[in-house]
């Protein structure tokens, strides 16, 4: 046995080779695992700040440059769902376009 330490503010969910993602979160503390078989893949939990740029065209065909600024943190119940879906960088492949098209459909509401 090994012991995984999962820090204040994070969560771990459990890799078993034999049968796949486990549907439990791990919270914070010292786990055993069994090596080779087990493997804590660690997410931080905590209110995340995220900056992202858009440049979109207002109605009279103008560049407008605007610059939102995201809190963000992943729901701890659906931790398993998420790195088996989307993977450990979630933050990098989901936020991007979402805030993307929010911005656009803003600009337009408002220009």
């Amino acid at each position: 046995l090994f012991a995984s330490v999962v820090d204040a503010g994070h969560r771990a969910v459990i890799f078993d080779r034999f049968r796949g993602v486990q549907d439990i979160v791990v919270g914070e503390g010292t786990h055993f695992l069994i090596p080779w078989v087990q493997k804590p893949i660690i997410f931080d939990c905590r209110s995340r700040p995220r900056n992202v740029p858009v440049i979109t065209g207002s109605k009279d065909l103008q560049n407008v440059n605007i610059t939102l600024r995201i809190l963000f943190r992943p729901v701890t119940a659906q931790l398993p769902r998420i790195f088996t879906s989307i993977g450990e960088d979630y933050d990098e492949r989901v936020l991007p376009s979402i805030t993307t098209e929010i911005l656009k459909s803003v600009v337009v509401r408002t220009m």
